[in-house]
């Protein structure tokens, strides 16, 4: 099993099922082999203030259930029915298919790979909100 290869360089923080964990030292390079382990990089995690965004306040949303601090169930669903509007508001078919993918990830309960597309979207969503502002 090769498992997920995470390289941490110095003061980086990760969340990992829940627990905060800081490389205090110099780099390194951790494997996780146990499958589905909830991760979160904090240098990746949005923050809450600054969810003013459909997809961004998604995205904040799959974050909390990816550290267990909700009602997974709950919020799962929460998350499942916030992506309906985005399907409507997102037109082109590989906007779409990328939802169809999150909410395909969201109802397996793979929440950290949801995310990841999530953010993928997130860079659409911030590429059309230019397009429009100028």
């Amino acid at each position: 099993m090769a498992g997920l290869m995470l390289k941490l360089p110095s003061g980086d923080r990760i969340v990992v099922n829940g627990a905060v964990i800081e490389n205090a030292g110099r780099g390194a390079r951790l494997r996780l082999l146990t499958p589905d382990t909830q991760l979160l990089r904090l240098r990746d995690a949005v923050d809450p203030a600054q969810a003013v965004t459909p997809v961004a306040r998604l995205a904040n949303l799959v974050q909390i259930m990816l550290v267990g601090e909700c009602d997974i169930e709950q919020m799962r669903t929460d998350a499942l029915r916030a992506l309906v509007p985005l399907r409507h508001a997102f037109v082109e078919p590989g906007d779409r298919a990328l939802i169809d993918r999150i909410s395909t990830y969201l109802s397996q309960g793979q929440d950290y790979q949801a995310l990841r597309r999530l953010g993928d979207l997130k860079d659409r969503e911030a590429q059309i909100l230019a397009s429009t502002a100028a």
